[in-house]
């Protein structure tokens, strides 16, 4: 998967996305995801990088277990044969559910 096919998959699911930060807008919005990379693991051949695997947070934030977009989500990557571990945990201070998980993007860094 490419940076602009992570994009497009994100944003088919029809609710706000934000890369980096979470956006002041949509704050108090559920559900809603923020990603961000944490990463980078350069792929090399005859000693040259070629490209790099770009490592993504991915954060689903919903009002309640197993929202539809999340499992929306999960559908579509598991069709692109992308099979991520999705770790959950609920905030108690603000109410909502954490859903999150790594995703490795090819990317050109350089």
């Amino acid at each position: 998967m490419n940076k602009k096919e992570l994009l497009d998959l994100l944003n088919k699911l029809k609710i706000p996305v934000n890369e980096g930060i979470q956006s002041d807008k949509n704050t108090n919005i559920y559900p809603r995801i923020v990603f961000w990379e944490y990463g980078w693991d350069p792929i090399v051949a005859s000693n040259n990088e070629y490209d790099t695997k770009v490592i993504y947070q991915i954060s689903f934030f919903s009002k309640k277990p197993r929202d539809e977009k999340l499992l929306e989500l999960k559908k579509e990557l598991n069709s692109k044969k992308i099979y991520p571990y999705i770790e959950h945990e609920y905030v108690q201070k603000e109410k909502y559910f954490h859903s999150f998980f790594p995703l490795e993007v090819l990317e050109k860094i350089e």
